[in-house]
């Protein structure tokens, strides 16, 4: 009995220095995680070996771009497609285009097209996104036929924000290879800094075209208007149907005119004519 005490208690104090062991790993493995390194939100160069050269990149940032009072600014872009009905487009177009310059705004582009159907304008503007300018576009607009209007709009934050993340870490990666690229010596070193600032130029290019157009989009509300001329009837077009129409009765009414001229003329001679008949048959001889 005394020997099976013994053993007990010697299991029961390995178990207890175990478990104190235990503890004390997992307490300074946590300290050493959460004290010895905190990871930041600038762009982080890893260089990596790779056949004798170093491997500048950088991890990519996911900052949003706040405004000066700490908020996201929303970006909406909106597009309105209006078709006027009117019989002199092009004069219209002309007055349209006075408008948007009025309201400091620019023309996108513009094309004409004539047929035998119709004359139809297309004409795409922008003016700056103000509440008073859509008002004053809509009022100048509700004086002609406006046979279709439609407005679309399509919130652009997010992808602007990941263009701005994008191009600042890019610009914080050049900044440090234009570093690297004037301390270095090596020959190859000098080539792959060069191969990578050459493509992070050509992707800040992309970037900031795609920039200026979510600018353009946003700050300007795009109108897409289409005025065109009232359309003539088919029948008319093909077989000139109406013009036949007004010849006929012209004909009709020239037949017309000459049988009244032919009565205006023959009517006094019908008394004559009355009194001839009754002298000859009085004074005519007459046969046996």
């Amino acid at each position: 009995m005394r020997r099976r005490s013994i053993l007990v208690v010697a299991v029961i104090i390995l178990i207890a220095l175990c478990g104190a062991l235990y503890l004390l790993g997992s307490s300074g493995t946590r300290g050493a995680s959460s004290g010895a390194y905190a990871p930041s939100s600038t762009p982080v160069f890893v260089p990596a070996s790779r056949g004798g050269m170093e491997d500048y990149s950088v991890e990519p940032s996911t900052q949003t771009v706040p405004t000066s009072t700490g908020e996201t600014l929303q970006r909406l872009r909106k597009d309105y497609y209006i078709t006027v009905q009117y019989e002199d487009p092009v004069g219209l177009a002309s007055k349209l285009k006075g408008k948007v310059t009025e309201l400091n705004g620019y023309v996108v582009s513009e094309n004409l097209e004539r047929s035998e159907e119709r004359v139809v304008y297309y004409i795409t503007f922008r003016v700056p996104n103000t509440a008073e300018n859509e008002a004053r576009m809509e009022e100048f607009l509700k004086a002609y036929r406006i046979k279709s209007l439609r407005l679309e709009t399509e919130d652009v934050t997010s992808q602007y924000n990941q263009i701005m993340a994008e191009i600042e870490s890019l610009e914080a990666e050049k900044a440090k290879l234009m570093e690297f690229y004037d301390m270095a010596k090596d020959v190859e070193e000098l080539m792959a800094l060069e191969n990578r600032i050459s493509s992070i130029n050509s992707r800040l290019n992309y970037l900031y075209l795609q920039k200026d157009y979510y600018e353009k989009v946003t700050d300007y509300v795009t109108y897409h208007v289409t005025i065109e001329s009232k359309e003539r009837p088919a029948f008319e077009l093909e077989t000139h149907f109406r013009e036949r129409i007004y010849a006929a009765i012209g004909v009709v009414i020239a037949l017309l005119e000459l049988a009244v001229a032919a009565v205006v003329v023959l009517l006094p001679l019908l008394p004559m004519v009355y009194i001839a008949k009754r002298l000859y048959d009085r004074y005519a001889p007459r046969r046996e």
